[in-house]
Order: structure tokens, then C-alpha cells, then sequence
């Protein structure tokens, strides 16, 4: 099912890169992204497209879990908090 998913995943993120510019005259211009983000709407839009497709590479070879579980893993060492009982 993963794989289903990934190959979703990534043809949506190739979509995104595809349609950039569509997508801008939906969204229009994201003024905190252009305030901070070294570029502009379009390329953020266009960005977020490729991470879009990297998570689907992930999610299609399996390895997603596993950074995931890393990431679970320090973010609960981070925030866990030994109350006594």
C-alpha cells in the first residue's frame, strides 16, 4: 500500500513543479514568503513541490519509517518529561 502511496505522492509533487505558475495565480503572493524566504512565492511554491516528491521517493522505497522513527524518537527523548509518581 505504501507504494501506491509514494507513486501518489510523487506524481502530485511533479504536478506541483509542472504547475507553478497555476498555482501562484490560485494562491496568489504569500507575504510572509516574501518578507523572509530568499526568492519569492513562485519559488517556494516550487520547493515545496520538490520536498513533495522526495517524501514520495521515501514513502515508495520504504524509508520513510525509519526517519520517522528517528525523528519520533529524539522528539520524545526531547520532550519527555519524568514526573514522579
Amino acid at each position: 500500500m505504501t507504494i501506491i502511496w509514494g507513486i501518489l505522492v510523487i506524481i502530485t509533487g511533479i504536478l506541483g513543479v509542472m504547475f507553478t505558475e497555476q498555482i501562484y495565480n490560485f494562491t496568489g503572493s504569500i507575504g510572509f514568503i516574501e518578507n523572509k524566504f530568499p526568492g519569492n512565492s513562485r519559488a517556494f511554491i516550487k520547493l515545496m513541490s520538490f520536498v513533495i516528491i522526495i517524501v514520495g521517493i521515501l514513502l515508495l522505497t520504504g524509508t520513510s519509517s525509519f526517519i520517522s522513527n528517528a525523528l519520533g524518537n529524539f522528539f520524545s527523548g526531547l520532550f519527555n518529561r519524568n514526573t514522579p509518581q
